[in-house]
């Protein structure tokens, strides 16, 4: 069977510790592929690693690739994790050549692991000794359809076995957080987020991926994405699924975040993900019904009452401003 493909949000440190839907959605996960599919190796594109240049990638060539804590202000518990990941210098190679053969400029760097690998993948799977992992840097810039290329030269490792992923989120705006806490999610955010499961799903091929190339143009782009290294991993996943249809697996909002994750290329056999402690709140702009997670968790310390997530975006956010400035 050829090795299906994934788009999957992830999030904060925090993520491990999740019992919500992001939570259960990552434990079937890490079910499913250690118990189902079993591939030969994982690739996995993440938001968090860009290449340089109009058209280079990195590829993470480490045997034992070391965890990257890039989240700040977290608890220490977070710094102090470890994990058993193993790369493959080998299939960096194999890899390399692909985008190469491509057009695409790809070399090899001992990058490491960064959270939009190792958090989403260890809360997954504890423990991962077998399946080697390795990570693929986005383009330094926002071209959604050099990312479908990319995609598309990465698709043939699916017949050896080897699951793609791209890490990133479906909606990711850390700007506006702290003005939506404790509400229902905005239209845009939902509305976003339906559209881009109505490329998903609703179509395959080329017509999803000219569609998926547009998201640009979409009303609420910029709502949603102020930047779109986080985005930009979905066109990747739909370069490298094909003409195979879709499946979304998670759906979930908080604020002005989204969870959207996806499968392609998924056997019909294949038992989806189940839920549980899903909260309806109606949004106050509109009469349909959004799910959406308020923000309830006090941690110590006695700060307000907002999950971890929303400390751990609105402190990236800040580190970047900073930095840019």
């Amino acid at each position: 069977m050829r090795a299906p493909v994934f788009f999957i949000s992830h999030g904060g440190p925090n993520l491990l510790e999740d019992k919500e839907k992001p939570g259960d959605f990552y434990t079937w996960f890490g079910k499913y592929l250690k118990k189902e599919l079993k591939p030969k190796a994982i690739v996995l594109i993440s938001a968090h690693w860009q290449g340089t240049g109009k058209n280079g990638i990195y590829v993470d060539n480490s045997e034992k690739p070391k965890l990257i804590y890039d989240f700040y202000n977290f608890p220490q518990r977070y710094y102090e994790q470890t994990w058993d990941q193993q790369g493959s210098p080998e299939l960096a190679e194999k890899v390399i050549g692909l985008l190469k053969k491509s057009g695409i400029n790809a070399s090899g760097q001992r990058y490491g692991a960064d959270h939009g690998l190792w958090v989403p993948m260890k809360r997954a799977m504890k423990s991962n000794k077998d399946i080697p992992i390795i990570e693929i840097s986005t383009f330094g810039h926002e071209d959604m359809a050099m990312h479908t290329k990319m995609g598309e030269a990465l698709a043939p490792l699916r017949d050896e076995g080897v699951v793609i992923i791209g890490s990133g989120s479906a909606v990711h705006n850390l700007r506006l957080l702290w003005s939506n806490m404790d509400k229902p999610s905005p239209q845009f955010v939902v509305d976003f987020d339906k559209d881009m499961e109505k490329i998903a799903v609703g179509s395959t091929g080329q017509a999803r991926k000219e569609a998926a190339n547009q998201l640009s143009q979409h009303g609420a782009f910029r709502q949603c994405h102020p930047t779109a290294e986080h985005l930009v991993p979905f066109h990747v996943a739909l370069g490298a699924a094909g003409s195979d249809a879709g499946v979304k697996l998670l759906e979930d909002y908080i604020a002005t975040l989204a969870w959207g994750s996806y499968g392609f290329g998924l056997s019909k056999d294949t038992v989806m993900p189940t839920y549980k402690n899903v909260n309806k709140m109606v949004n106050n702009t509109t009469t349909s019904t959004s799910t959406t997670r308020a923000a309830t968790t006090t941690p110590a310390g006695g700060l307000p009452p907002v999950p971890l997530v929303f400390l751990f975006v609105i402190i990236l956010a800040f580190v970047i401003a900073q930095w840019r400035s």
